[in-house]
């Protein structure tokens, strides 16, 4: 049987016409798909961000709060280096130390207390038995200092505050 080419050629177009049809119906069934699958791609990478500001957040703390203590540490210290510097350096003349003068030459110690532990404890010339209080501030850092001499044992305990961070640090000289 002979086929007629016009026949075969509407057959072939009905053919075409009806995949092409089914086409257009599986997009029209997939359009909502892309949408959703961007939408879902979208969460997880806002998720990401925001763990990554919230990670960097913490962090700018962590190290705002580590300057702090070594800056609170170093203002203890600086009252320890400051007494032994006064006990050492600043020796009135006839006496054998400066712990008992710190008082009398330091002009920005505040608050510098003597308290003799013992009857002539703190006699500049003899200064074997004293106490010695006094707090200090510069750049924003603030240094208290509580000091003990008994005979030749000094003992000095220093605070250091800056900002909301307190530090303390302790020199004794019956320690190697």
């Amino acid at each position: 049987m002979p086929v007629c080419p016009t026949s075969l050629a509407a057959e072939e177009v009905e053919v075409f016409r009806n995949k092409h049809i089914l086409m257009e119906k599986k997009i029209d069934q997939q359009k909502g798909v892309s949408l959703i699958v961007t939408f879902f791609v979208m969460t997880i990478l806002l998720a990401a961000v925001i763990a990554l500001v919230t990670m960097l957040i913490k962090q700018s703390a962590i190290t705002t709060n580590s300057s702090s203590s070594v800056s609170a540490f170093y203002a203890a210290d600086t009252g320890i280096e400051k007494t032994l510097y006064f006990d050492r350096k600043q020796i009135p003349s006839g006496a054998t130390r400066g712990f008992c003068n710190i008082c009398a030459v330091c002009t920005d110690c505040v608050g510098c207390t003597l308290t003799a532990l013992a009857p002539g404890g703190c006699a500049t010339n003899t200064c074997n038995n004293c106490e010695l209080t006094y707090n200090s501030t510069f750049d924003n850092r603030t240094y208290y200092v509580d000091a003990t001499l008994v005979g030749t044992h000094l003992l000095i305990n220093a605070k250091g505050l800056f900002g909301n961070t307190l530090r303390v640090s302790q020199f004794d000289s019956a320690k190697p």
